[in-house]
């Protein structure tokens, strides 16, 4: 017989518990702004493969000398004509091609805006000494500028290039959760039926990834079936990965699996940023994980049908192979009536056995146990059929769709809210300054005033219009030839200064310099950043990384404490979440300051109050959400602050860039206003910040209502459960130490959890009759 479950035995099982639901939140606290702050805040070429049209023996002589000159940055190759180069930019096999006969450079900004920009940068520099060089012009400040074009460019819909990254990543997340969902709420499925409902959900997953792709908002035009396929393989090939590891080592395998998937996977892929630019030990991953090869594929598949796809294929095969042969490792150990899958029949029989002597009747209950078990081992065994079911059945079919749920909202809300942000990008609602103290600056402000996307505000001064610009209140300012001089940073005489701030956004900036450019007809305008991005920040990315890891940590932190801690007082569930909320913000100080540094270290110190603020405003938050519906407060959690906040924070995109919605959402939601405020105070310290501090303090007052409630709802379950408490409070006296474990961590009310409650009670009935 086991042994007897004392209090300090329950306690100390109750802590091991706690100590686990905090390992993953502080896990993904670090490992967000760790991995992808040193896998892309500083990108510098490692590589990159740009090709030279050469012609002649003389000509090839001279690419090697450039591609000797570069280094390991670049190989720079020699191509026999221009076809052949174009031929290797759509196979990509090289990143771009320069044909000085014609002063003609190619690229195609869909397999990479990071490395086409890296590419160009270079074909600019080494361009007008070639030039001169071939006698194509006499010196290199009269070199002509390269002719630029672009034989993959960015579609209509998908003017980033980052729509295929939220279309498959959903896929592979939701097929983690899954995983998790099913062994948390049905561990006693037999393989059989746990793989067909998973190769069931691979394929709901794909189709609602490809309905948001295709449907919505028609960002692709390719045939679907591929695409459609491809993920849903990916998405299978996940769900028997994480569930393999779960049987082996149990609901610690969901570190590896999130640190393989994403937190390596996506730095890997160049789906962000390519893999030529991320530091050698990153992109050396790249033809080993399944996301890089699903997104690589998808991209290959979606705009560059030449090139080959046998390497993501085998890839993606290989870890199916790899996940089959996990999920039979888990088969070779003994099976045990105290493992987490056994099903009641086990437990029961096996006591059976126990208690009858006699080879003969040891024999007979045996045999009455191999056929409880086979009876469970197909579908309607599981959940019975649709006239005859019994409890457990019933309760087995509540398990189920507990465990689909999440991945569900998953595959749905991330394509919604991600691919809208990023597919159509355009002006919308823009702030831009123009001086208009003279004929120049009134002609370009009637022009722009013309166009419904901006939003024109007339300055009398070149002061103004920069101090506009400093404090947030513009996003562009147009400064006339006249009053060039004005502008610090500019030279006078050079014609007309555009003022931007590539800090809050270099889509926007870009986008600045481009409506100036055209309605001014300057080829190439004066361009002064008045907040320009920091050398180990380069595309102002970093702060999402940053925020990321604070919100992820802080939604699952919350909800843990909320289901541990159930039977706490509500002051210590508040110690823990103050704890939680400080042990975040110094990490992400440590790490974005001291390690990886993508943060200067006199960075004005009111990011981490505010990053503070929003840990404690969100944990609260989950903490009476899980108090009040337990483990299904994470589908709020993950709408609010992840699919809602984070797209309408303006890091990932400009807000007067994207639709109106998320503008709306910006002012709202905690996630947004916090990220938003803290990129202003790294790169706009003297923009306000206060109605940002208002509104997390709003949505600190209502989480606190929330969990007031939440504390309330748990004291009346708990009075209305005393009789019935008192009653089961010895039941698992004699109980395994897995089987109570198994029950706080999955938050459902029971005589298990409820014992510790009465214990508890009893000590302190005793304590105060004492007194």
């Amino acid at each position: 017989m086991a042994a007897r479950l004392s209090t300090g035995t329950l306690k100390r099982q109750a802590g091991r518990i706690l100590k686990f639901s905090i390992v993953l939140p502080l896990f993904m606290t670090v490992m967000f702004p760790l991995i992808y702050g040193f896998s892309m805040h500083a990108p510098t070429p490692h590589h990159l493969k740009v090709a030279v049209v050469a012609q002649d023996a003389s000509a090839e002589h001279l690419v090697d000398r450039l591609d000797a000159a570069a280094g390991d940055s670049y190989d720079v190759s020699a191509v026999d004509s221009a076809e052949e180069a174009k031929r290797q930019i759509e196979a990509l096999q090289v990143r771009a091609a320069w044909d000085p006969q014609t002063n003609t450079e190619y690229v195609a900004s869909m397999g990479s805006t990071s490395a086409t920009q890296f590419a160009e940068s270079y074909i600019a520099k080494i361009a007008p000494k070639v030039l001169v060089e071939l006698g194509k012009a006499e010196s290199a400040e009269q070199a002509p500028a390269p002719t630029v074009q672009d034989l993959v460019p960015p579609p209509g819909g998908d003017g980033l290039g980052l729509s295929l990254l939220f279309m498959g990543l959903p896929v592979m997340m939701a097929g983690f959760m899954t995983a998790t969902g099913l062994r948390s709420n049905l561990a006693q499925l037999s393989a059989r039926v746990a793989i067909s409902i998973m190769a069931v959900l691979a394929l709901a997953y794909a189709t609602l990834a490809t309905f948001v792709g295709y449907s919505v908002y028609a960002a692709f035009q390719v045939h679907a079936l591929p695409i459609f396929l491809l993920m849903a393989f990916a998405s299978f090939i996940v769900m028997l990965f994480h569930t393999g590891g779960m049987r082996v080592i149990g609901l610690y395998m969901a570190l590896p699996t999130i640190f393989l998937l994403v937190l390596l996977g996506v730095p890997s892929s160049g789906a962000g940023m390519a893999t030529e630019l991320v530091p050698p030990v990153v992109a050396a991953l790249h033809p080993w994980l399944p996301t890089p090869a699903l997104l690589d594929a998808l991209r290959k598949l979606l705009y560059f049908p030449t090139a080959s796809l046998a390497g993501n294929v085998i890839t993606l095969l290989l870890w199916f192979f790899l996940a089959l042969a996990l999920l039979g490792a888990s088969f070779l150990r003994r099976p045990r009536p105290t493992d987490a899958d056994a099903v009641p029949a086990e437990k029961d029989e096996q006591e059976a056995v126990a208690d009858t002597p006699g080879t003969r009747a040891e024999g007979r209950a045996r045999e009455q146990l191999r056929a409880a078990v086979a009876s469970t081992r197909g579908f309607r065994g599981f959940f019975g059929s649709r006239r005859v079911v019994s409890d457990e059945q019933m309760q087995n079919r509540r398990g189920l769709h507990a465990a689909i749920r999440l991945p569900m909202f998953f595959a749905i809300a991330m394509p919604l809210m991600y691919l809208g942000l990023v597919h159509h990008p355009a002006p919308n609602g823009m702030v831009l300054d123009v001086v208009a103290d003279g004929a120049q600056g009134t002609s370009i402000a009637k022009t722009l005033e013309q166009l419904p996307a901006y939003e024109v505000h007339r300055v009398d001064s070149a002061e103004q219009a920069r101090q506009d610009m400093l404090h947030g209140r513009a996003r562009g300012a147009f400064v006339p030839a006249a009053d060039a001089a004005e502008v610090p940073g500019a030279e006078a005489g050079k014609g007309p200064v555009v003022l931007v701030a590539s800090g809050t956004g270099i889509q926007a900036e870009s986008a600045v310099t481009t409506v100036f450019a055209a309605v001014s007809g300057e080829v190439s305008p004066q361009t002064v950043d008045l907040a320009p991005t920091h050398a180990n920040d380069r595309f102002g990315m970093s702060m999402m990384y940053l925020g990321l890891g604070g919100i992820v940590g802080s939604n699952i932190a919350g909800m843990m404490i909320g289901l541990v801690g159930r039977g706490w007082s509500w002051y210590r569930r508040l110690a823990w979440v103050l704890g939680v909320a400080a042990a975040n913000t110094g990490l992400q100080y440590l790490i974005s300051v001291h390690v990886v540094r993508f943060l200067p270290a006199d960075v004005d110190w009111t990011v981490w109050p505010i990053l503070f603020l929003m840990s404690v405003s969100i944990q609260i938050f989950a903490v009476g959400g899980a108090l009040l519906i337990r483990n299904d407060v994470m589908i709020w959690l993950i709408g609010v602050f992840i699919m809602c906040g984070v797209p309408a924070s303006g890091l990932l995109l400009p807000l007067d860039m994207a639709p109106d919605r998320y503008q709306i959402l910006h002012h709202l939601v905690p996630s947004a206003v916090a990220l938003g405020a803290i990129r202003s105070r790294v790169y706009l310290p003297e923009a306000p910040v206060g109605s940002a501090v208002l509104t997390e303090l709003i949505w600190l007052a209502a989480a606190l209502l929330v969990y007031l409630w939440g504390c309330l709802h748990v004291r009346r379950l708990r009075r209305r459960d005393e009789a019935a408490a008192a009653r089961e409070a010895h039941q698992f006296d004699d109980a395994e130490a897995g089987e109570f474990e198994g029950a706080v961590l999955s938050g459902s009310p029971g005589p298990q959890t409820r014992q510790l409650q009465v214990v508890r009670a009893a000590a302190k009935e005793a304590a105060r009759s004492r007194s």
